[in-house]
Formats: structure tokens, sequence, C-alpha cells
């Protein structure tokens, strides 16, 4: 797994991102905010488990769990530096699925400074302990995202 890096189009529906995204605007109280980088966070582990498990089953062949997800909103001029995922302890592969991309900036980037174009039920899989990454400044709109992290 550690070598593996992935990306696949179209794995939840447009329909299925905007709900998250409603979600995610229709419950404030469960959103907190990531003081030191300026985005909000939701957990969502337990809610939407069809969605959820629509991204999971592309990966099902690895035996991965979800030890952690959550719903990201990055408000513009907000970005992430490079880092590696940490969750918890136990975190050994990561998915960043994209909601919407109707802005500019956001791109993820990693290794050997490879660019990820947010695109609309966009899902990147890979080893977030392994591979460094981060996410470009956010211009124009407000960006979401939906992060999980999985244990063996």
């Amino acid at each position: 797994m550690r070598d593996r890096i992935i990306i696949a189009d179209n794995v939840i529906s447009e329909s299925e991102c905007e709900q998250l995204i409603q979600f995610f605007e229709t419950n404030p109280n469960n959103i907190s905010i990531e003081k030191w980088l300026g985005f909000y966070n939701m957990n969502v582990t337990n809610t939407n488990e069809k969605i959820v498990s629509k991204i999971v089953s592309q990966i099902k062949c690895y035996g991965l769990t979800i030890d952690w997800c959550e719903i990201a909103k990055r408000p513009v001029g907000t970005g992430h530096p490079k880092h590696f995922d940490k969750a918890s302890d136990k975190t050994v592969f990561t998915s960043v699925t994209y909601l919407n991309d109707n802005f500019s900036g956001g791109e993820t980037y990693m290794v050997n400074d490879m660019m990820l174009a947010p695109k609309k039920g966009r899902t990147l899989y890979f080893d977030g302990c392994c591979y460094k990454h981060g996410v470009t400044t956010v211009k124009d709109t407000d960006r979401y995202t939906l992060a999980i992290w999985y244990k063996s």
C-alpha cells in the first residue's frame, strides 16, 4: 500500500457532493475550527454511511477500515503546508474526496511536486503517512472535501 497513489473520478455523484456540503452547512454545532490553519472541520464517521461506503468500496480489497472521517471547509485565503497524516497512531492510508470544484487554487500537491486539481466527485487515495502532501491557497470560493483516514 505504501507505494500506491490512486485517483478515481466520479466515486460519488454531484448530488451526493452537494448533500455533504449541505449537511456540513446546516449542522453548525458539529463544526470546529483548526485555529492554526484557519479551516473548518466536522467529524462524520457515523453519518452519511451510504456515501462514505461508496468511497471505501473502491479500496475494499486492501482490508482497511475507517479510522477517522471528516468534512473540511477551506475558506478563501487558506491552504495547508506539506505534512504527513497522523489522524491517530493507527492511521495507515488516506483518501480525499473533492466535494466542489468551483474555485481556483486548492490543488493537492505531493510527491515530486505532483499537483492534483480538485474535481467534484474525484477521490485521491494514498498513504498519507508515507507521502508528504499539502493544499495550495484557495481562491475565489470555499473548498470542501471529505477526508477519510484508514487503519488496517
